[in-house]
Order: structure tokens, then sequence, then C-alpha cells
């Protein structure tokens, strides 16, 4: 154990303040994929269950208190006292889906942001470590080559560390956006289904579940 936080202090030190800065970014976008990851499985399937009960039973509506999904909440956020033809009902759902959508992405802004930011903390690193390299030639010459190897391996080690965290950051956004997508997809097919109900069964049924 001793050895590998041996080793990991010696990379860090190696990197120079550089390093320390681009870990604490992976960090946070680890525990920003580690989140979104959880909260996106949770999400898509209780879309799912809501999908397939408004697909089956046409007398109940989910609701926040049984389910998180985006079908729950946009159905909660309706103002169904307002609605009295389809065409309410259409403007509602388009009114609140606006507002649920950035909701349902999460920090996946954060995330890209993080993702990007990364390969140029590593060029970051790349300046100073050849900065410290010409200060060396400019102070004592060619003749201290392992001072100069300390600036080359700094400016190296963060490029390679920033590139190499940045690449599966960016693939793994990629992956929670297009499950995004995919909920907001059935989402939009939920909204389909209940626009095609009898108006009178949907209010009846929403005041039924908030009694």
């Amino acid at each position: 154990m001793k050895s590998i936080q041996q080793e990991f202090l010696s990379l860090m030190s190696s990197g120079g303040p550089i390093m320390w800065v681009i870990f604490f970014v992976a960090s946070i976008a680890l525990v920003l994929l580690i989140w979104e990851g959880l909260r996106g499985i949770t999400l898509i399937k209780s879309a799912h269950q809501d999908y397939q009960q408004l697909r089956t039973d046409n007398s109940n509506l989910p609701t926040v208190i049984t389910s998180a999904s985006p079908i729950a909440k946009l159905l909660a956020a309706t103002h169904w006292p307002d609605v009295e033809s389809k065409e309410d009902m259409a403007k509602e759902f388009n009114i609140h889906l606006a507002e649920i959508t950035p909701k349902m992405e999460g920090s996946l802004a954060t995330i890209a942001i993080l993702g990007s930011l990364l390969p140029m903390l590593g060029l970051l690193g790349t300046v100073t470590g050849m900065i410290n390299v010409f200060e060396v030639i400019a102070l004592q010459g060619n003749g201290k080559p392992n001072e100069m190897a300390d600036g080359i391996s700094q400016a190296l080690l963060t490029t390679a560390s920033g590139l190499i965290i940045a690449i599966p950051v960016i693939f793994l956004h990629h992956l929670l956006s297009r499950r995004v997508n995919a909920l907001m997809t059935i989402t939009h097919q939920a909204v389909q289904l209940i626009l095609h109900r009898d108006i009178a069964v949907l209010k009846e049924a929403y005041h039924h579940e908030h009694q």
C-alpha cells in the first residue's frame, strides 16, 4: 500500500502543480459520471414502467409520489384545471417539457466542460514544463541534463495525463447523453399516448391520484 502511495506521490511530483489540478478536475468528473450513471438508470427504469402503465391502464396516471420519471414530473407540473381541450393540454406539455429537459440532463454540461478542460490543462503543463527547461538552459547552459529532463518530463507527463483522462470522460459523457435522449424519447411517446385520451378521463384520474 505504501509503495502505491509513494509511486502516486512521485508521479504527481514529477508532473508539477498542474498534475494536482488535473487530478482534482478528474476526481470531480469521476464523481459526476458515477452520479449521472446511477441517476440515469433509475430514471430510465421509472420511465419504462410509467410508459407501460400508460399503455395498459387508462384509469391511472403516474405520479411523482410513486415515480421519479420525467413523465410523472410532466403530469405533476401540468395545471389540469386550465386544460379544456387537447390543444390546451399540448400547450401545457410543451411548456413544461422545456423546463423538465434541462433537469433530466443534470450535470452533463459540467462533465462536458471538464472533459474539454483536461487536455487544455495538459497543454498548460507542457508549456510550464518547457519554460522550466529554458530557464535551466538560460541560467546554467546545457551542462545540467538532469534538471532539463525534469522539465521535459513534466511537459510530457501532464500532456499524457490530460489526454488519457479526457478520452474516457468524453466517451462516457457521450453514452450518458444518448441515455438522456432515450429518456426524452420515451417521454415524448408517453405524451402522445396521453394526448389521444379523453380529457375528462385524464382530469378524473389526476384528481383521483391527488386526493
